[in-house]
């Protein structure tokens, strides 16, 4: 056919083909086309289609409208280009995703069913022989179990993000919870003052907030105990209605000297970008040996 043989002839990939009189060379086209200006589509100089234009009367074509032909291809060339990058864009963010939930999936969830495999293969002769410290590596085991599925569970809300807004945000506070004391044992405690309907946008926020305060706690804390608390507060004279939402991560570890490159290393930077997406106050706290706490404030 007419637009395979052009795209196949060994020609430069930028020239282009007129043919003024289309039944000399083209027999198989219907014969009410009589004439065609064909254009090389280029894509970083390799030809990847054609725009063609087909007329019913023979003609000449000129120098005008062979370069307009070449404006249009050039346009259309541009938008298979970029779609192509957003492709490969898109591939390059999934691949990179895959691997951060396989990395985070050996990391976390691997290395703690490992630990309680070990607990359970030594437990039965440990029993017998102390029943004491059976009975401890018991209370140890159901603690990495409990850890594991909460790692699974922040997995698998990676793997559907719209969870995050359609679960409520005390499960989800007390799941990270469950996930620290799963990998460091360190007792988690979650209050939540009363339920809460929030905007998608400020659940999630608050959320991955969380996530990454108790990431940090679990990386670099050294931490004894762990609160995660979210209130409500009236602060200076508002309405009750117009009380402020605040939440609060707080450990007692080691704590550190708050400096510009300890928040963009710790991740302070993108918790407090998330608060400022919507509208929140955030506030860090920290001393050395003191422990660190994290709010955020947020009011409707």
């Amino acid at each position: 056919m007419l637009h395979k043989n052009w795209l196949a002839s060994p020609a430069s990939p930028g020239q282009e083909w007129l043919v003024p009189d289309l039944s000399m060379v083209e027999p198989d086209v219907p014969t009410y086309f009589k004439s065609l200006l064909a254009v090389p589509l280029l894509v970083e100089g390799r030809r990847v289609g054609g725009l063609l234009w087909l007329y019913r009367a023979t003609r000449t074509f000129t120098t005008e409208e062979v370069q307009l032909g070449f404006t249009f291809a050039d346009q259309a060339a541009l938008a298979i280009a970029n779609d192509q990058l957003r492709g490969q864009a898109q591939e390059t963010a999934v691949m990179r995703e895959r691997h951060r939930l396989a990395r985070d999936l050996h990391d976390a969830v691997t290395q703690t069913l490992f630990s309680a495999s070990l607990i359970a293969e030594v437990l039965p002769a440990t029993w017998v022989g102390n029943q004491a410290k059976g009975e401890k590596l018991l209370v140890e085991l159901n603690q990495l179990n409990r850890g594991a599925m909460a790692e699974m569970r922040s997995l698998l809300l990676e793997l559907r993000p719209s969870a995050l807004t359609e679960a409520d945000l005390s499960h989800l506070l007390k799941q990270l919870g469950q996930m620290v004391t799963g990998r460091t044992g360190i007792p988690v405690t979650v209050q939540v003052e009363e339920p809460c309907l929030l905007l998608p946008a400020v659940q999630e926020a608050l959320y991955r907030i969380a996530q990454e305060a108790c990431n940090n706690i679990v990386k670099h804390a050294q931490a004894d105990e762990v609160w995660i608390t979210m209130t409500y507060e009236q602060i200076g004279d508002v309405a009750d209605d117009e009380r402020t939402l605040c939440l609060r991560i707080k450990d007692d570890g080691c704590g550190f000297t708050p400096t510009a490159n300890s928040a963009t290393h710790l991740g302070m930077g993108i918790m407090q970008e998330r608060a400022e997406a919507i509208g929140a106050r955030f506030t860090l706290r920290s001393q050395p040996d003191l422990g660190t706490e994290i709010m955020v404030w947020w009011r409707d």
